[in-house]
């Protein structure tokens, strides 16, 4: 088997520290003023979340007797013509349009996400565009932001059960978004510097 170059190990680098330099993950919290809070978590490539999580708690009914449901959840649908708007939809026929652009920042003092927002999504069905659950995130203006559920209630043979809606609601209020620490370019140099002497150590002693 042919050994690695130093050339080629040090491309390789190169290409790793270049990926990580591109990508970035951040944790965010939304804390609405109507009870209906979230957290989760996007990894933004470009300007744009490729992937991540949400999770509400706190989601009213909008049905009598108006009790609060424990959690709502999903996971955040990539859009395939990113940066263009992508529409989801549920069995109840509420959608939602998102583009997944961001704006990292102090969502305090800059408007993190435009007013299409982040889309997060779970049970799909039928086609990649319809889930049971739609979950919506969008900007109003720095500091303000507002979060949407829609959820429709189904039967124990997927058929949803009448009107009202299960879960059609919004809250506004605020956005806390983190970056989450990586390790620092120096460290992931240091790391590949390593790597590459045992490489070499590792071919010289097939070589004796």
């Amino acid at each position: 088997m042919k050994n690695f170059s130093f050339t080629k190990l040090t491309t390789l680098l190169l290409i790793a520290l270049a990926q990580a330099a591109v990508a970035q993950n951040y944790n965010f919290t939304f804390t609405g003023g109507g009870g209906m809070d979230a957290t989760g978590t996007i990894d933004i490539v470009g300007g744009v979340a490729q992937s991540g999580s949400i999770s509400v708690t706190g989601v009213p009914l909008e049905a009598p007797p108006y009790t609060p449901l424990t959690t709502a959840a999903g996971d955040l649908v990539p859009d395939p013509a990113s940066p263009t708007t992508l529409t989801l939809i549920n069995h109840d026929g509420d959608d939602i349009i998102y583009d997944n652009i961001v704006y990292p920042g102090d969502p305090s003092t800059v408007q993190v996400l435009n007013d299409n927002g982040l889309g997060f999504a779970s049970g799909q069905y039928q086609d990649s565009v319809h889930y049971n659950t739609l979950i919506n995130l969008w900007g109003n203006s720095p500091g303000s932001y507002t979060l949407f559920v829609a959820e429709a209630q189904l039967d124990s043979n997927g058929n949803v059960i009448g009107d009202p809606q299960w879960v059609y609601t919004a809250d506004s209020g605020s956005l806390t978004f983190t970056p989450v620490p990586e390790p620092t370019t120096a460290g992931c140099f240091l790391l590949g510097l390593g790597a590459l002497a045992c490489c070499q150590r590792f071919t010289k002693n097939r070589r004796s």
